[in-house]
Order: C-alpha cells, then structure tokens, then sequence
C-alpha cells in the first residue's frame, strides 16, 4: 500500500496558510489520488474539474507554489519524487514484499508447523 506522505508542520507553514483550508483539501485529496493510481504526482484535470471550484482551487495552488501545469490542462506537483515514493519504486517494494512472502512459505512449509 502507497502512502501520501505531508509534513506535519504543514499547519503553520506560510505557504500552506496563503493557499487557504479549502485549496489544501484539494491538495490532499489529489494527494491521496495520484499515489493511489501511481501517477507520479501528475492530476488529471477531469478530477480537478469534478470538485466544486477545482479549476480555480488549481490555479490558486499553482500561484502558492504547491503544483505546475501540465499537458491538456493537468496538473503536476512539484518535487513529487522528493517527498512521495515514485511510481518505480512503489512497483519495487510490492514485488520485494511478494518475494519475501512468498520465501516465507516456502520456509515454513519445509519447516512444518511450530
């Protein structure tokens, strides 16, 4: 499972207080979205424009310098790969922990039950 990490000094920090309650959910939830479908911080602009004033929430995170535009009206958050695990690496440490799993069982079948 992938997790959207946020700093939790984020409450006092200028930026985030100049991008206001209501553009930071809008962070958030993207958030939560691109590391759910591994996008790699990239937000499609169809789920901008499926919140109530997501385009201009958008925009305004883009003026706070919380996220870039992208192609076709999309949204990019900055320094993704600094603060979020990667696409990459998201796929890595599943197949690490489906070969670790699987080592496991195979042990405990030579080994029988304890």
């Amino acid at each position: 499972m992938a997790w959207f990490n946020a700093d939790d000094k984020m409450h006092g920090h200028p930026k985030v207080r100049r991008a206001g309650l209501e553009a930071i959910g809008l962070w958030l939830v993207c958030g939560t979205y691109c590391t759910d479908f591994l996008t790699d911080g990239l937000v499609p602009a169809w789920y901008i424009s499926s919140w109530p004033k997501g385009p201009k929430l958008a925009n305004h995170l883009v003026k706070c310098g919380f996220w870039e535009p992208a192609a076709d009206g999309d949204f990019q958050f900055l320094s993704w790969a600094e603060y979020q695990r990667t696409k990459k690496k998201v796929l890595e440490d599943r197949a690490e922990g489906r070969e670790r799993i699987a080592a496991w069982r195979a042990n405990k079948k030579k080994t029988g039950p304890a």
